[in-house]
């Protein structure tokens, strides 16, 4: 179990930080997981890039616009579901994980909901409302800043909320932008731990009628996706190396799954494998699985 008084780093990224060099500190926060060896950890929405503590991988899609039609990396067990229908048991995970994921969702207050409900504690990770408001992806639905250790979340009510705003930030300071991002990133995104002890997450909605279920613009993947420059191939070809020596492989490979699992239509908690899919024993629902092989990769249950 999380302790109520969590430290948000970890000492090397206070040291880091401390020598002003946020950037490495920044890097370092996907190896800060503040739980034992033995917490079970849930990542919702995992993308291309899971964190490496978490034990098993949830994602709503096995390609999207929305990771810029990056592979889904399912190196440990993993299902596909949405985060405001979470296909497990009250309480299963000691630590929740939900990194860049929350600000797509239409539904804030189902999503933190369902994250509450399956997990114990957790860690929060958004684009900040300031950037979110001057960059607008056409796929997030949500503006997020954190003031006085609560979450303030506006519903967007377009992909672009403030036309004028954008359009004197494209006009001198769209390209300097990402320097100051990767220079200062802990000022432009928001880091919320949380947990049960000390009342869950705080959060309040300034408009909850607002319809954030919108259509946004649309990409192809042939739009999206292009040929990666050498450097990003090291890159990617790094971090496969890094999840294997700090992911929890050995146990990763031996968990079961089903046994997690709790049907979001009929509540059962009785499923079984057939031809990829997790299905429900109860009324057929269906979510797809990947379970971890022995050469580091997953495969179709």
């Amino acid at each position: 179990m999380i302790s109520a008084s969590v430290a948000a780093e970890s000492l090397p990224m206070r040291v880091f930080r401390k020598l002003g060099m946020d950037p490495i500190a920044w890097s370092l926060r996907r190896l800060y997981c503040p739980v034992g060896r033995e917490a079970l950890v849930l990542e919702v929405g995992s993308g291309a890039s899971p964190y490496f503590r978490a034990n098993v991988l949830c994602d709503a899609y096995e390609e999207t616009q929305e990771r810029f039609y990056a592979h889904l990396v399912h190196d440990r067990p993993t299902i596909l579901a949405f985060g405001e229908r979470l296909p497990f048991k009250d309480g299963s995970f000691d630590f929740v994980i939900a990194s860049h994921v929350l600000e797509h969702s239409a539904e804030p207050e189902k999503f933190l909901s369902e994250i509450q409900r399956v997990g114990k504690a957790g860690y929060i990770e958004v684009p900040d409302a300031f950037m979110e408001r001057l960059t607008h992806y056409g796929f997030h639905r949500l503006e997020i800043s954190d003031v006085d250790n609560q979450l303030v979340i506006r519903k967007k009510k377009h992909y672009i909320q403030d036309e004028e705003v954008v359009g004197l930030f494209h006009n001198k300071a769209r390209s300097i932008f990402p320097n100051w991002v990767s220079r200062f990133p802990f000022h432009f995104h928001v880091r919320y731990f949380w947990n049960r002890e000390s009342g869950g997450i705080k959060y309040r909605i300034l408009n909850p009628a607002c319809d954030a279920s919108w259509e946004g613009p649309q990409s192809s993947a042939a739009e999206l996706v292009q040929n990666p420059a050498p450097m990003a191939i090291v890159k990617q070809r790094i971090l496969a190396v890094i999840r294997r020596l700090f992911s929890q492989n050995s146990r990763n490979k031996s968990l079961d799954l089903l046994s997690l699992l709790e049907c979001p239509n009929c509540h059962r908690q009785s499923f079984k494998l057939q031809g990829g899919y997790a299905v429900c024993e109860g009324c057929q629902a269906k979510h797809s699985v990947y379970l971890p092989c022995g050469n580091g990769n997953s495969i179709p249950a």
